[in-house]
């Protein structure tokens, strides 16, 4: 599943989620009528976290991952449970 459609279906607030075994704090804020979205999860067993914001730019979205690959912040986004 396309990571933003995920995030789509969840609506703003704080989620505790679980990843690869272990549990999470995950929050979403929604700025500019939903066109901006904020992700942000820790751990809560280490000192691993997940930062990115996405935007919708004429019609598609664009992961903007904060000092962080990519790849991780999709990976926990597209493999983590509620």
């Amino acid at each position: 599943m396309d990571a933003f459609l995920r995030i789509s279906q969840f609506d703003a607030g704080h989620y505790d989620v679980l990843y690869q075994g272990e549990r999470w704090g995950m929050s979403i804020r929604r700025y500019s009528s939903g066109k901006s979205v904020k992700v942000y999860a820790e751990s809560l067993s280490s000192t691993d976290f997940i930062s990115a914001n996405m935007y919708e730019f004429d019609g598609r979205w664009v992961l903007k991952p904060c000092e962080m690959p990519d790849e991780k912040v999709l990976a926990f986004i597209q493999g983590f449970t509620v």
